[in-house]
C-alpha cells in the first residue's frame, strides 16, 4: 500500500487521495462505500489505463488519511471534490459512486452539473423517498443509526477494533452472510484489496463510517431526480445490502437513466463490471 497524495482544503483540513489509470486521460473521480477508502479503486487500474481514464479516488472525511469533518452534510462533499479537481488542473470530470459513495456522486452532479460529464452508480444507496421498497431489517438498522443516540458509533466501533487488533476476525466480519457472488469475489484475486480497503476505512477509528451511514440515509438536501448529467446505474439481483427494488425505484425517479441489472451482489457488481462503469462516468 503506497502513501496517499494529499491537499490542504480551504478550511485547513487534509484531503487524501490516490490516482490510478492514465495520468493524461479523461478525469473520473471515484467515491468509496461506507466501509471503504481510496484503496478499493486500485481494482480499476488496468481498466482505467486501457480506456485512457485518469481515476482519482479521494478518502472522505474521517476515512483513510482524510481529516474528519464534524457536522458534515452530503452537500459539503462537492466543495472538497472541486477543490481537489482545481488543485489537479481538472475542469470537467466524471463521477463513480459505489454503495454509500453513490449519494456523494449525485451530490456532485447536483451542485456542479457544468463540471460533471457523467455519473455511474454501483450498488448505490438510494434516496429516502425510495425506502418503502427496502428490506425491513436493513431499514430498521439504518433508522437506528439516525435516531438512536450513539448507535452508529457503537455499531462501527467493533469493526474498527477488529481491523486494528484482530485481522482474521475483521475478515470474517466483513464477509459474514455474504451472498455466493460476493463470497466468490472475496475469495478471489480482488479479495485482499477489498479487505485492505475495508480496514483503511477505520484507520482513524470508527468516526468516519459512523457519521457517513446516517448521513446518506437521511434527507440528501436536494432533489436527486432533477440532476442534469446522465446517470447510469449498475445493480445486482443478489444484492442483499441494497435490494434491487430500491435501485429500480430510484431509476424510475430519474429523467433518463440507464439501469443495468446483473446477476451479481453488492461488491461483485462493481468487480465484474469495472470497464463499463468507468465508460459510463467518462460519458464514452
Amino acid at each position: 500500500m503506497t502513501e496517499p497524495s494529499t491537499i490542504e482544503l480551504p478550511d485547513g483540513r487534509t484531503l487524501a487521495y490516490a490516482e490510478y489509470g492514465d495520468p493524461a486521460g479523461t478525469p473520473v473521480f471515484a467515491f468509496h462505500g461506507v466501509i471503504g477508502s481510496r484503496l478499493m479503486w486500485s481494482l480499476c487500474d488496468d481498466a482505467a489505463t486501457e480506456r485512457e481514464i485518469h481515476l482519482i479516488a479521494p478518502d472522505r472525511p474521517g476515512f483513510g488519511a482524510s481529516d474528519f469533518q464534524r457536522d458534515r452534510r452530503l452537500l459539503d462533499w462537492p466543495g472538497d471534490v472541486t477543490a481537489l479537481a482545481d488543485s489537479l488542473g481538472v475542469d470537467r470530470f466524471g463521477v463513480v459512486g459505489f454503495s454509500g459513495g453513490g449519494p456523494h456522486a449525485m451530490a456532485c452532479a447536483h451542485a456542479v452539473p457544468e463540471r460533471v460529464r457523467g455519473v455511474s452508480l454501483v450498488s448505490t444507496v438510494t434516496p429516502p423517498e425510495t425506502r418503502d421498497r427496502a428490506d425491513p431489517f436493513n431499514e430498521a438498522v439504518l433508522s437506528a443509526t439516525r435516531f438512536v443516540p450513539g448507535f452508529s458509533q457503537t455499531a462501527f466501533a467493533t469493526s474498527a477494533w477488529l481491523a486494528d487488533n484482530a485481522w482474521p476476525g475483521f475478515r470474517t466480519a466483513l464477509t459474514a452472510g455474504s451472498p455466493p457472488a460476493d463470497r466468490a469475489v472475496f475469495d478471489g484475486p480482488a479479495g485482499e484489496t477489498l479487505f485492505a480497503d475495508g480496514a483503511e476505512a477505520f484507520s482513524q477509528g470508527s468516526q468516519g463510517p459512523a457519521h457517513d451511514l446516517p448521513m446518506v440515509g437521511n434527507d440528501w438536501g436536494f432533489d436527486a431526480s432533477a440532476v442534469e448529467p446522465p446517470v447510469r446505474l449498475w445493480h445486482g439481483r443478489a444484492d442483499e445490502t441494497v435490494g434491487l427494488a430500491l435501485a429500480q425505484a430510484f431509476a424510475d425517479s430519474l429523467p433518463d437513466p440507464d439501469l443495468y441489472i446483473t446477476d451479481d451482489a453488492h461488491y461483485s457488481t462493481l468487480v465484474n463490471n469495472l470497464g463499463a462503469v468507468l465508460d459510463g462516468a467518462a460519458a464514452t
